[in-house]
């Protein structure tokens, strides 16, 4: 029940009293320019009264008031437009009380016969007349009452009548709150009342008319049909969805037992909830629907009421979603989730009827790099020519998909000897390294392959997969370019570098890298010239990890940064310590792997580390292997290899003549020392060929300029034919072993002393 306040009759509930409001609002702005318009009026008549006071001291205060109260009364009138709510219409009434109210307090400052009728009348008609809430009401009738008993009192403010009028004053607002208050109620209990007789008349209206009308307009079809199928009657929308034949409509369903059963429930007056089925409307249109079915009683006779809802649309979409989820957006292939479930059903068709299947696993070549220089566009385009070429190359039941990124993946199936996988792979091989002409220019489009059979190198996906993928990855080291079939040895490789990797990581958190110092000797002096950093991981029993045992990690693309990292900040470190003591060293080796130079910004953050250690340039060579110069970002190497040498730091090529790099690279590179791999070295006293190696090596570079390092040197009889030949420079067992930093002044002073190996 709406509760009413005690003290003011008006809801307790804010939102029932705004609606209130708000629905007698026309009545409250249709007052309140009444109550202006009158105002106006009557205090124009009454100014020609106020001419009584002409020449007496209270004719220039009567006159300005009654003016003021009469523009004050107009100017509220022309606000009325603007009372679009209920507070409107509050604060403008409340404004023109205060005005009136002030004004006639100095007209009854006259303290005349009719002063006293105003006193009593104004605050009634504030009480009665304003259309505002209790509060504007008993504010503005209190408010009026206080501001005319001040005026009339002012002139003889300790009269004896003073009391008396106060407590007169008193009762009559008393009197008037009270019917204030009852009036409220009776108000809105009135139009509560009211309100509940339309909410009753509203549903009283609701009557088989209206049902009707709902019945004909809901959305979704309806048909009220007997047990036998007849149709009784149908709305709108199953006219508009099946025809006003309606009969014409029926079941269709591939399960025809399916179809029966459901007929059977509904003509047994079974309840029927979204059964899922296909319904044949009468211009032959198939549609997917849901049918739900009610037994009911119509004027006594048993019926059916059933909602037909269409999800032909969201059946087409889930279709498309399906299609989509085993679909790449860009290539229009399979994507990896499709190709994976259709290699599992081809690994278990092939088991059961025998015969042989392949996984090709294909990768681009350089696509970050033409990504980069072309635009991203350009390499879309590069990956949808790669598919449409794979879809040309393939037979008609191979699958072609795009695994993500550049990485596209084929099954063959139907295999039947190696000659079928040869040929395939020719004729892929042939059409994708067709360069791509994209606008005005001719991308360079090479691929590498990695292929592996089933169940000849594996019996089941994951260790196929697995397989083609060690495959790709040695094809892509191989040189790119080329297809590459697995065989065991390459798993043995990938798990030994797979271990390399693992074992590297366990170093860089228990056995951290430290650089070791092996002396780098002038044979024509025997003097100490520097030293070559070496790898030394030492695990915290004693035991140390050699490089040998972490040599993939070195190329590894995070590994092989992180180690090269910190191997320079400590030989950096202990070159700062050895100039702050005093000891000269030459210079410091130290070994690049490819993944460094291939990176732009490696010689602007080593020469950073030399400048943040006060290390000179010329103290630090680098050393690096043929293998950088081959291969993608060759342009990389050489501008970062000219920059540093520009800086001042040496270049020495090591392990020089068993790589494959030509000889013209060093004309092209900085290269400033060749250092003779210890393979040449080791046995050049007994084999004629490493012997001629060798001194070719050595006039090669005394014909270019360069300086040359021996490394291996382990006895006199090797240290006397280099220093016969023109070696440079050696290193090796003879001259020292690798130690740490704490020992490479100890080896400088015993190179002083012994100086044992001047030449003759």
């Amino acid at each position: 029940m709406t509760q009413l306040s005690t003290i003011t009759g008006e809801f307790d509930s804010p939102d029932m009293e705004a609606a209130f409001q708000a629905d007698r609002l026309p009545e409250s702005q249709r007052h309140a320019r009444v109550l202006f318009l009158l105002a106006a009026v009557l205090n124009a008549l009454f100014l020609f009264s106020d001419w009584r006071f002409a020449g007496t001291p209270h004719f220039w205060i009567a006159v300005p008031a009654r003016i003021t109260v009469v523009l004050w009364s107009l100017i509220s009138l022309s606000l009325c437009r603007h009372m679009t709510d209920f507070r409107a219409v509050e604060r403008i009434c409340f404004a023109w009380q205060c005005v009136t109210a002030i004004g006639v307090a100095f007209l009854v400052s006259s303290r005349s016969d009719i002063a006293i009728f105003v006193l009593v009348m104004l605050p009634l008609i504030f009480y009665l007349v304003v259309p505002t809430s209790f509060r504007g009401n008993v504010g503005g009738g209190l408010g009026c009452a206080v501001a005319l008993l001040t005026g009339y009192m002012a002139p003889a403010p300790l009269s004896p009548t003073t009391p008396g009028m106060v407590m007169a004053l008193l009762i009559l607002h008393c009197g008037m709150w009270s019917a204030i208050a009852r009036t409220n109620r009776l108000q809105r209990k009135e139009w509560t009342a009211r309100k509940m007789a339309e909410a009753a008349r509203a549903a009283l209206a609701a009557n088989s008319e209206t049902l009707e009308r709902v019945f004909k307009s809901v959305p979704i079809p309806l048909l009220v049909t007997r047990p036998d199928g007849t149709v009784m009657r149908f709305n709108d929308s199953a006219a508009r969805a099946f025809g006003v034949d309606i009969s014409d409509v029926r079941l269709l369903d591939e399960d025809a037992a399916r179809e029966d059963s459901l007929r059977d429930r509904i003509a047994g007056g079974k309840e029927v909830d979204n059964f899922e089925c296909r319904i044949l409307a009468r211009d032959g249109i198939v549609h997917d629907v849901l049918l739900s079915c009610r037994p009911m009683s119509i004027r006594d006779e048993d019926c059916v009421l059933s909602s037909i809802v269409d999800i032909t649309a969201r059946k087409e979409a889930e279709r498309h979603l399906a299609h989509l989820a085993m679909t790449d957006a860009l290539t229009g292939l399979a994507n990896r989730s499709h190709f994976l479930a259709t290699l599992a059903q081809a690994a278990g068709a092939t088991s059961r009827a025998g015969g042989q299947m392949a996984v090709v696993l294909i990768d681009v070549d350089e696509f970050k790099r033409i990504n980069d220089s072309a635009g991203h566009d350009a390499g879309d385009a590069l990956l949808c020519a790669v598919a449409e070429r794979l879809r040309e190359a393939v037979r008609p039941g191979d699958l072609v998909a795009r695994m993500g990124g550049d990485e596209f993946a084929v099954l063959l199936t139907r295999l039947r000897n190696a000659s079928d996988l040869e040929a395939i792979l020719a004729r892929m091989t042939g059409r994708l390294h067709r360069p791509l002409a994209h606008g005005r220019r001719d991308i360079d489009c090479r691929v590498s392959m990695g292929v592996a059979l089933f169940p000849e190198h594996a019996g089941d996906i994951a260790e196929l997969m697995k397989y083609a993928d060690i495959a790709l990855y040695e094809a892509k080291n191989g040189g790119r370019g080329r297809a590459w079939i697995f065989e065991p040895g390459l798993l043995e490789r990938w798990q030994r570098e797979a271990q390399m990797l693992e074992r590297a990581r366990d170093a860089l958190i228990n056995a951290p890298p430290a650089p070791w110092y092996q002396p780098k000797v002038d044979l024509a002096t025997g003097r100490i010239i520097g030293f070559e950093a070496l790898l030394r991981c030492v695990r915290p029993d004693g035991s140390i990890i050699m490089p040998g045992e972490i040599t993939a990690a070195f190329e590894h693309s995070e590994l092989g940064r992180v180690i090269t990292e910190r191997m320079l900040a400590q030989v950096l470190a202990d070159c700062r310590a050895w100039q702050d003591q005093d000891i000269d060293i030459g210079h410091v080796a130290i070994n690049v792997p490819g993944v460094e130079l291939h990176d732009n910004s490696f010689p602007g953050r080593l020469l950073a580390q030399l400048a943040a250690h006060g290390v000179p340039p010329r103290q630090i060579e680098l050393e690096i292997t043929e293998s950088v110069f081959l291969g993608r970002n060759a342009e990389v190497v050489e501008r970062s290899l000219h920059r540093l040498s520009a800086a001042g730091l040496s270049i020495a090529l090591d392990d020089f003549g068993t790589g494959y790099a030509s000889l013209s690279h060093l004309k092209q590179f900085p290269i400033d020392i060749i250092k003779i791999d210890r393979r040449f070295v080791r046995d050049l006293e007994t084999d004629p060929d490493d012997a001629a190696i060798v001194r070719a090596v050595l006039n090669l570079a005394y014909s270019l300029g360069i300086r040359t390092v021996a490394e291996g040197v382990e006895n006199l009889r090797q240290l006397d034919y280099l220093r016969a030949g023109g070696c440079h420079y050696g290193q090796g067992f003879h001259f020292g072993a690798a130690a740490p930093a704490s020992q490479v002044a100890e080896m400088l002073e015993q190179s002083l002393s012994r100086n044992a190996l001047r030449p003759a």
